[in-house]
């Protein structure tokens, strides 16, 4: 299974690597603006976040398999459809709905986590990962070359009939029986301590991550006037540098750990952030803060998906990756609009640009030191909150050696806290 998964994943991946790698360049050689750019890519992530969390939930009841088979034709189809030059207006919609029906990513990571076991998992996710950032090298890369001899405009239709084609290996996937029967979730405060760290941070880190991802190449146009091939080269060594070292992530995590690996990046990412206002008008000091900032951000990406989802139930994994990636390209969607709002003089502010950016790498940093701060006082204290998602009712639970707490429970309609490990009087008489 984890073959084809993979197999679907580098084409799909070698697709999107190019179509990302030309679009808005294709855009500004159709005179459109950074804001109208901006704007496209606002309603595109919009589409992205919206379809995600349906499909999402959907591929829970008929599978990650027919999920797929039914979005990514039609995603191929907004794809080529939004190439032809057209008002603004159009523009949008087609973004959006070329978003609505982009799940190439997301469900090949949830089934990567299902299908491994846990002592597997980090190691897999990070093959899929390496392969997603293989790609992205060769995607990047080949477009450059091929834009140069056959032009943008082909080389896009190429990689959206690409990603038509990737949808073959899929039909060698296992069927998923429906399974539409599911009781209401319930974590413990770790757990759920977890889902809110996996959405606030997910959140914050595609709000800084989006402006780099969606108009990296754009920033290298305006700020150094470099060509198509120079650009896609240096987005080929960012990807190339961040597949490398991601194949050997799950060393260091056995050596020192998720949480120092994770606090340790986030933070040297948010130093490097701050210090590219510094070097904005040094081409080559720019450049490797770039792919620096490219490298150490994305090798944190299959350890902070693995270390969350690792706490969660796995029978609802594609529920809350559906929820993370609905806030994560709503963020996206937000960051597209501080690009579009920074360059309605018709010059892009990159100094504002890249300290508003910082600023949610900071709080990103910041929330990960406390989320673990939390993590270790509730797992020192044996504290266990149990709570059932999407309704009120909580059942809470402490774990004391010396002191236990007696009290008759009521049955109430209302919101309730129940302490578990209670002795009530009905076991006294028992005893008696």
């Amino acid at each position: 299974m984890l073959l084809y998964i993979n197999l679907y994943t580098f084409l799909i991946g070698l697709s999107k690597a190019a179509y990302i790698a030309l679009f808005n360049l294709y855009l500004r050689s159709l005179s459109y603006g950074n804001q109208i750019i901006g704007n496209a890519t606002f309603y595109y992530s919009w589409g992205v976040a919206i379809g995600g969390l349906i499909f999402s939930g959907l591929s829970d009841r008929i599978g990650r398999k027919n999920t797929l088979l039914l979005t990514m034709p039609i995603f191929s189809l907004f794809g080529l459809l939004r190439l032809n030059p057209m008002p603004a207006f159009w523009l949008y919609l087609l973004s959006f709905l070329f978003g609505f029906f982009d799940t190439s990513i997301v469900l090949p990571t949830i089934s990567v986590i299902e299908s491994s076991d846990e002592k597997k998992r980090l190691r897999n996710s990070n093959i899929n990962f390496a392969i997603v950032m293989l790609t992205g090298v060769l995607g990047y890369f080949g477009a450059g070359v091929l834009s140069e001899k056959i032009g943008l405009l082909n080389s896009l239709k190429l990689a959206m009939i690409l990603a038509l084609v990737s949808v073959l290996p899929l039909f060698k996937l296992p069927k998923v029986k429906s399974n539409l029967k599911k009781t209401i979730p319930t974590l413990n405060i770790v757990q759920f301590t977890i889902l809110i760290y996996y959405m606030v941070s997910g959140a914050l880190v595609s709000a800084a991550a989006g402006v780099f991802i969606n108009f990296g190449n754009v920033i290298f146009l305006d700020l150094f006037a470099f060509s198509t091939s120079m650009i896609t080269l240096i987005l080929t060594i960012s990807q190339l540098s961040t597949a490398v070292t991601s194949l050997f992530s799950h060393k260091l995590i056995k050596k020192v750990g998720y949480k120092f690996s994770l606090f340790f990046f986030y933070a040297s990412v948010t130093i490097l952030i701050f210090m590219m206002p510094a070097i904005i008008s040094q081409p080559v000091s720019f450049t490797l803060a770039y792919i620096l900032r490219y490298v150490l951000l994305n090798i944190t990406t299959p350890m902070f998906t693995v270390f969350c989802l690792s706490y969660l139930p796995s029978s609802y994994l594609a529920t809350f990756s559906g929820i993370s990636y609905f806030t994560n390209n709503v963020m996206r969607a937000i960051s597209a609009q501080i690009f579009s709002h920074l360059s309605k003089s018709g010059s892009t502010n990159y100094s504002k640009l890249f300290f508003t950016t910082g600023m949610f790498y900071l709080f990103n940093t910041i929330l990960t030191l406390s989320t673990f701060f939390v993590i270790a006082i509730l797992t020192e204290k044996k504290v266990n909150i149990e709570i059932s998602l999407f309704s009120l009712k909580r059942k809470v639970k402490r774990n004391k050696k010396k002191l236990r707490i007696s009290k008759d429970s009521k049955i109430s309609s209302k919101p309730s806290v129940h302490l578990h490990g209670q002795i009530t009087s009905q076991d006294r008489n028992r005893k008696k």
